[in-house]
């Protein structure tokens, strides 16, 4: 998956978490899932940019330019952790 393809993802679990109770449970388990999925993508990315910013030596403009990729990620990270505790709280009350 591409990072547009996430972004679209992205857009698309925020408009079916904006009304939780309108999606049948079998959607609403469906894009949990997806939210879930990409959530470890993101955090595996984020682990593999740190592991070059490490491990290799790399000039000040290719640190800077992952650092601002880690940062895109961890965004887009929180967006679907939000969307995720939406539908959670549909599917576990009082959670």
């Amino acid at each position: 998956m591409g990072i547009r393809d996430f972004i679209q993802y992205l857009r698309e679990h925020r408009e079916k978490a904006e009304s939780p109770d309108a999606l049948p449970d079998i959607e609403r388990e469906e894009v949990l899932r997806q939210a879930e999925m990409m959530v470890g993508m993101v955090d595996a990315a984020v682990k593999e940019l740190e592991s070059v910013i490490s491990n290799r030596r790399v000039n000040l403009p290719e640190e800077h330019a992952l650092r601002f990729a880690q940062d895109v990620f961890l965004y887009l990270k929180d967006e679907e952790e939000r969307v995720k505790e939406r539908l959670r709280q549909r599917v576990e009350p009082g959670a």
